[in-house]
């Protein structure tokens, strides 16, 4: 499609690709197996688990290389270029994370969070939107911890600043927060980035696809942001130059917002 030039599609999945509710991509995945049949490589760079991710490669029928946990590992980028390697850790484990969190967050400040793993497989089920078959894949973490606040914003901005303070992160996602390491999405892209300028002289451009919080340094961070359709979360809210917006939510509007991306490059 693109000569002597390589696009990447770094991608969050849960109401970017995937449908808020249903999770389901199913009116797009021919629109993908397209992109996938012209060498543009698509990333999926999300806050799921290995699990989760290798389950919607199966759906796809495709092998993806792919970004978990908010950017703690990269999985099969040698799917890409032979020479890439195909495990990459960015983060300590939630064994160390927790430790951390414990010395350095107040019991006060500390009794405003809801930690998932603490709370009743129904209350789970109802937070993430999922069947009991896919909660276990859900919560099978090794980077990331999901929790609920429950408090005021000064309490929320306080924690922000001691977790920041730690050397760790709160990533904001549509339904859930996660306690990280000192990672992001926006960070495993880049290594990634990194890697491809360093193997490859092919002229390399990166489209950025996201609908949250967890998000923004990704999208600001690529050379194509591209924001797909939330009520609750708007670019006047996001301060990115030249941001791509689609009109439709997902699935249908990722499939909207990176054809105007491409479109862009030709």
């Amino acid at each position: 499609m693109f000569s002597n030039q390589k696009v990447l599609i770094f991608s969050d999945l849960d109401g970017t690709l995937l449908n808020r509710d249903t999770f389901s991509f199913d009116e797009i995945k021919n629109y993908i197996l397209y992109l996938i049949s012209n060498d543009i490589s698509l990333i999926p760079n999300s806050s799921k688990t290995k699990e989760e991710i290798n389950e919607f490669n199966k759906k796809l029928g495709e092998d993806l290389p792919y970004i978990v946990e908010n950017g703690a590992a990269i999985f099969d980028l040698h799917l890409i270029n032979s020479n890439f390697p195909e495990e990459i850790v960015l983060s300590r484990e939630i064994e160390e994370i927790l430790t951390i969190f414990n010395e350095k967050i107040p019991k006060n400040l500390v009794s405003k969070l809801k930690f998932l793993h603490n709370l009743d497989l129904s209350d789970q089920m109802k937070i993430l939107g999922l069947s009991k078959e896919k909660i276990r894949n859900a919560l099978k973490r090794k980077y990331s911890i999901p929790l609920l606040f429950n408090g005021n914003i000064s309490e929320k901005r306080e924690i922000k600043n001691l977790v920041k303070s730690a050397g760790l992160t709160l990533q904001e996602g549509g339904r859930v927060i996660n306690l990280c390491d000192n990672v992001s999405k926006s960070t495993a892209m880049k290594k990634v980035v990194k890697l491809f300028n360093k193997i490859s002289n092919d002229k390399l451009t990166t489209i950025a696809v996201g609908d949250n919080f967890n998000d923004l340094e990704m999208l600001k961070n690529s050379d194509i942001p591209c924001l797909v359709f939330n009520d609750k979360f708007t670019l006047e809210t996001i301060n990115i130059n030249n941001c791509l917006v689609s009109k439709k939510s997902a699935p249908e509007g990722w499939e909207e917002i990176v054809k105007l991306a491409l479109d862009k490059i030709k």
